[in-house]
């Protein structure tokens, strides 16, 4: 019995040398997991000035209005700023939030909308069925050197333009669908080398 008794003790003494083992190594991964992570979020905070900068200077210093033709006369160009806000949001209808990767014009506003940059035709979605593609469904993205921006909402793209026609700034690209004065929203998301990036440096808004 006491030999029995003996044996069962060192398993156990084992067994809890090896469990305080396996703590101490999920503790120095995790503690490695989040020193990297810091790290590469500064790097990319870093990264991220440096890239804004770059964009402002080079590629949107010269940019055009998206604003074509607004809804009624008495709406100027000038004076319609971004409604909907990049980051975080909350969706009004469930009440649930959400990251929002975009940045949106108010209901009223926008008719006619233009390219703010010469640039490629790189996409185009939702021009089939578009009754059913409300809301988000339709998009028309110009790419110019390595910044994409990607123009969407329920509106009816120009039928003459088509992947891989080259653009200049100004030209007309859709108009807002909605009735009487009421055009519908406006969605811009900014892409750059592939990355997203927050429009709201380049477009007036709100807040």
């Amino acid at each position: 019995m006491g030999e029995e008794r003996s044996t069962k003790m060192k398993y156990k003494e084992s067994n809890s040398i090896i469990e305080k083992n396996k703590l101490r190594s999920i503790k120095k991964i995790l503690i490695t997991a989040i020193t990297i992570f810091i790290s590469s979020n500064i790097f990319a905070q870093e990264l991220n000035s440096d890239v804004y900068e770059y964009i402002s200077k080079n590629i949107m210093a010269d940019a055009h209005s998206v604003i074509m033709e607004t809804t009624n006369e008495k709406y100027s160009a000038d004076d319609i700023k971004i409604a909907g806000k990049f980051g975080e949001a909350q969706n009004p209808f469930t009440g649930k939030s959400f990251f929002r990767d975009y940045i949106s014009y108010p209901y009223y506003a926008i008719r006619k909308v233009c390219s703010a940059l010469d640039g490629e035709i790189i996409e185009i979605t939702g021009l089939k069925n578009l009754e059913q593609n409300l809301g988000l469904g339709t998009s028309i993205t110009i790419k110019t050197e390595d910044l994409e921006i990607q123009y969407f909402g329920y509106m009816r793209i120009d039928e003459k333009l088509k992947v891989g026609d080259k653009v200049k700034k100004g030209t007309y690209l859709s108009t807002m669908l909605g009735g009487g004065d009421n055009g519908m929203v406006l969605n811009i998301r900014m892409k750059y080398k592939g990355e997203i990036i927050d429009p709201s440096t380049w477009f007036p808004s709100y807040f």
